[in-house]
């Protein structure tokens, strides 16, 4: 009965995912992606909690490691999507190049400071200790007065008392990543970009999704195959853009979808070595062709 009640939650995080991997291809603004990604995950963490309310857990470990592990799976696209919104909304326009590097770093040394605030707690979850998990992560009532995060919406039918504490360490891990992202295009946009400067072949068109096109990126940077492994990911990025003739957009923040997939992270990278093998085959039986 547990398994299956497990299987529920990995269900509803599969929708969930899928329906941002959506968002994601429709090439929004900032904001509306933020926007439209709150209202996703709201929708997904609601339907998660009337599982928890009607089901209940099997004993106290099924419970330990809901809220440990997978309500902050949930909880942490939430608190990301409304820093991204909160980021959107306040930004400084492209063009003030000075006031927006200073914006990036500022919100970088904000998630630094919460880390430092949380040290315990941040080092507890990160090395997997368990010897507090009891006190961490099983509802109490009288427990969640004295919890404090920005995001947290008190409910002690559906809450602990650090689950969200857990969630803004994910999310904060997320928005980080995205920031310095977001400091090297502002980099790249102030000098010539591409490991080679020429202009783009009109005869090559990128016709797969950007999402594709990233897991190439993240793949041929992550071999180290290009200038012995010398070559920066927006400099991979901006020479096959330029190759291909296509705007890649935010990378960053596509990698960042690609990496929290649940299932087949590496769709595209499968599908070519498919595609490759079905070639080599086909050859195979056809030495002639």
């Amino acid at each position: 009965m547990q398994k299956q009640r497990y299987s529920i939650y990995v269900s509803l995080h599969s929708e969930m995912v899928n329906e941002l991997d959506g968002l994601e291809k429709e090439n929004l603004s900032g904001i509306e992606s933020a926007r439209r990604g709150i209202e996703v995950v709201k929708l997904a963490i609601e339907r998660l909690r009337q599982q928890v309310i009607k089901n209940g857990f099997a004993d106290e470990e099924s419970e330990i490691s809901f809220f440990k592990e997978m309500k902050p799976q949930f909880m942490s696209r939430l608190i990301y999507f409304r820093k991204l919104y909160d980021l959107e909304v306040n930004r400084p326009i492209p063009a003030d190049k000075l006031n927006s590097v200073k914006y990036f770093k500022r919100e970088i040394r904000r998630i630094k400071k919460h880390v430092k605030k949380n040290a315990d707690l941040h080092y507890y979850y990160k090395s997997g200790q368990t010897f507090l998990d009891k006190v961490y992560f099983i509802r109490k009532l009288d427990d969640l007065m004295y919890a404090d995060g920005t995001y947290m919406i008190v409910d002690s039918q559906f809450q602990t008392l650090h689950d969200s504490t857990i969630a803004e360490f994910i999310a904060n891990e997320l928005y980080c990543e995205f920031l310095y992202g977001q400091l090297a295009l502002v980099d790249a946009s102030q000098k010539p970009v591409g490991l080679v400067q020429r202009q783009g072949n009109k005869g090559l068109r990128w016709t797969g999704s950007k999402t594709a096109l990233t897991e190439l990126i993240y793949a041929l940077f992550s071999a180290g195959v290009i200038n012995d492994g010398n070559a920066e990911v927006k400099d991979i990025a901006a020479d096959l853009s330029q190759l291909f003739n296509i705007d890649i957009g935010n990378f960053y923040r596509t990698f960042q979808e690609i990496r929290l997939r649940k299932k087949d992270r590496f769709s595209f990278m499968n599908q070519l070595i498919d595609r490759l093998e079905d070639r080599m085959n086909y050859w195979d039986e056809n030495p002639k062709q």
